[in-house]
């Protein structure tokens, strides 16, 4: 039994629920699929290291009990881990004049505000209005890059935009500070930008009549 256990707990798959529950409680950048393999196996290095220490105190259930909930309860922490260790490098990073680097994907960042925020989407290089509408979800982690956007509803002008160059010249009028963010594989670019700034600038436009 010791013998079957301690493969198992070294090859896999308690390395794999800690990479599962890290990556649903949070955005991290792993890589490639090479980098995904090496982070389950650095996790069941772990949980196995966890193991055979536990091993020399209590017997073989217990250790495997209290080496599961300790490596689950840690993975809890690992957002938080792994964004304070990223702000000690970016500041090692600073000595030596080089950018700052980021653990999460340019997409999660793009779609991380919550709101329904109007959205454009525009293939490259040609500038081809691809769809528009209010931003929904993107896709899940197994998926292809994919979202959801809904059919835009109201009499707003931006409702009314069919090209890249009209989009740009209502932001530029209107002074919005939009996101951009452009796929390079996929060939798109999407443009988005909050519903607040309308609400602020037909404030302003009542208070002035």
């Amino acid at each position: 039994m010791n013998e079957l256990i301690q493969p198992v707990l070294a090859l896999g798959g308690l390395g794999y629920l800690n990479f599962l529950i890290y990556s649903r409680i949070d955005n991290p950048d792993f890589g490639s699929e090479s980098d995904k393999k090496l982070m389950i196996l650095l996790y069941s290095s772990m949980n196995y290291g966890t193991y055979l220490l536990l091993s020399l105190y209590f017997k073989l259930v217990p250790s495997i009990l209290i080496a599961t909930s300790i490596s689950i309860v840690l993975t809890l922490f690992f957002p938080l881990i792994s964004r304070k260790l990223f702000i000690l490098t970016n500041w090692i990073r600073s000595i030596y004049g080089v950018p700052d680097i980021s653990n999460t994907k340019v997409q999660d960042k793009f779609f991380e505000k919550k709101d329904s925020f109007p959205m454009f989407i525009f293939s490259i290089p040609d500038n081809i209005l691809i769809t528009s509408g209010y931003r929904g979800s993107k896709n899940g982690i197994n998926e292809d890059f994919s979202i959801i956007n809904y059919n835009f509803y109201g009499n707003e002008e931006f409702c009314r935009i069919k090209s890249e160059k009209d989009l740009l010249d209502y932001i530029e009028n209107k002074n919005i500070e939009a996101d951009i963010y452009v796929n390079f594989d996929k060939k798109i670019k999407i443009i988005s930008f909050p519903l607040l700034v309308e609400a602020e600038l037909t404030n302003e436009q009542d208070g002035k009549l």
